[in-house]
C-alpha cells in the first residue's frame, strides 16, 4: 500500500523504521518543523526527520498541517492510508477523509482509558498494573475512533515513563504492520469505544512535579518515575529545587517525624518521612547541577536528619 507517515517524537521512530522495512511504500514523511531543544535551546530536527533524511524519504515540515496548500500536496500523493504516531498537530476533516481507506493512529494506552497527550505517564502515576497499545481510526474527537488493533502489556512496578514509552513504541510498530495487513486484506474489524469508560491524560505543566510528602510512599515512588523526563518530580531543600530521579518505598513502621522531614542519612541514600512510612532517595539533581547518585549528593551537600523537604 501507499502510505504517508506523520510523526515527530522518539515514540514514532520504531513504527517508521518498520514501515520502511516492509513491502509498503512510504511516499512521504510529515513531521514538525525544527524546534529549539535541550538546555542550550539549539534548533534541532525531530527524531523522525533524522530517520527520513537518512533513508532518503520525501519530507514535509508544515507549520500548519491543515493548511489548504499542504493538504493539496498530500492529496496529490493519493495515499491508501495515513499513519500517525506522536505527531503533535490535530488533523481536521480534509486530511481525515483524504486517504483511500484509513487515517490511523498508534496510541500508547488501553483506550478508551487515558485519551490525550500523556497516557504513559498518567498510567504510571495512577499505579496501573497493565497498559497497552492501540491502533485506532483517527476521527475529529481526540483518540475516540474505533479500535483496529490492541495489545495488553504488563506494567513493571519500577519502569519509568521513557522506558515504558520505548517498549510500547516497539510493540506499536509491530501491531501497526498487523493492522495494515488486515486493512489490505479487507479483514480489519472496527471495535467502537465506550465513551462512558473514557479517561483523560492531560499533559503536565512545569510546576506539576512538586512532591507532596503527605502522600503514601508508593504513590510518591510512582510520581517520581511517572514525571520523567518532564517536568521531573522535585522538592525544595533550603529553598533550592531538588529534582528526584530515583526513589523507592521503605518498608517498616511509620516514623514519628513530620512528612517531608529527613529521617536518616545513609551511605548511598537518605530517607524522608511521608504519610505511611518513608521514601528512600537514590538519585537526585540539585538546582543548576547535574544528576548524581544519592551518595554523591550526601558527600557534597551533607543533608542532615531533621531537615525539611517541601
Amino acid at each position: 500500500m501507499n502510505l504517508v507517515f506523520m510523526g515527530t517524537s522518539p515514540f514514532a521512530v520504531p513504527a517508521l523504521e518498520r514501515l520502511l522495512a516492509s513491502p509498503h511504500r512510504v511516499m512521504a514523511v510529515v513531521t514538525q518543523p525544527d524546534r529549539p531543544r535541550g538546555r542550550g535551546q539549539e534548533v534541532q530536527p525531530s527524531p523522525v526527520k533524522d530517520v527520513a533524511v537518512a533513508r532518503g524519504v520525501h519530507l514535509f515540515q508544515p507549520e500548519n498541517v491543515n493548511e489548504y496548500d499542504f493538504v493539496r500536496e498530500l492529496r496529490a500523493l493519493s495515499p491508501d492510508v495515513i499513519v500517525v504516531a506522536a505527531y503533535g498537530q490535530k488533523l481536521l476533516h480534509d486530511i481525515l477523509t483524504l486517504p483511500r481507506w484509513y487515517c490511523i493512529n498508534i496510541h500508547p494506552s488501553l483506550l478508551p482509558r487515558y485519551r490525550g497527550p500523556a497516557p504513559v505517564a498518567r498510567a504510571i502515576l495512577r499505579g496501573e498494573t497493565f497498559t497497552g497499545v492501540c491502533v485506532v481510526k483517527v476521527v475529529e474527537k481526540m483518540d475516540a475512533g474505533p479500535i483496529l488493533g490492541l495489545v495488553r502489556v504488563p506494567l513493571d512496578p519500577d519502569i519509568t515513563t521513557p522506558e515504558l514509552e520505548s517498549r510500547l513504541a516497539g510493540i506499536g510498530g509491530e501491531l501497526l504492520l498487523e493492522v495494515l495487513e488486515n486493512i489490505q486484506n479487507q479483514t480489519v474489524v472496527e471495535l467502537p469505544q465506550n465513551d462512558r469508560e473514557a479517561t483523560w491524560a492531560p499533559k503536565f505543566e512545569k510546576n506539576d512535579g512538586r512532591i507532596d510528602w503527605r502522600k503514601p510512599a508508593g504513590r510518591i515512588k510512582d510520581f517520581v518515575r511517572a514525571l520523567q523526563p518532564f517536568p521531573g518530580a522535585f522538592t525544595l531543600l533550603h529553598r533550592a529545587r531538588l529534582t528526584i530521579w530515583k526513589a523507592e518505598a521503605v518498608r517498616g513502621p511509620r516514623p514519628a517525624a513530620r512528612p517531608g522531614a529527613i529521617t536518616a542519612v545513609e551511605k548511598d541514600r537518605f530517607r524522608v518521612a511521608c504519610a505511611d512510612g518513608e521514601v528512600a532517595l537514590l538519585e537526585v539533581q540539585p538546582e543548576s547541577k547535574k544528576r548524581m547518585s544519592a551518595a554523591e549528593f550526601i558527600s557534597g551537600y551533607q543533608p542532615k536528619p531533621g531537615e525539611m523537604l517541601g
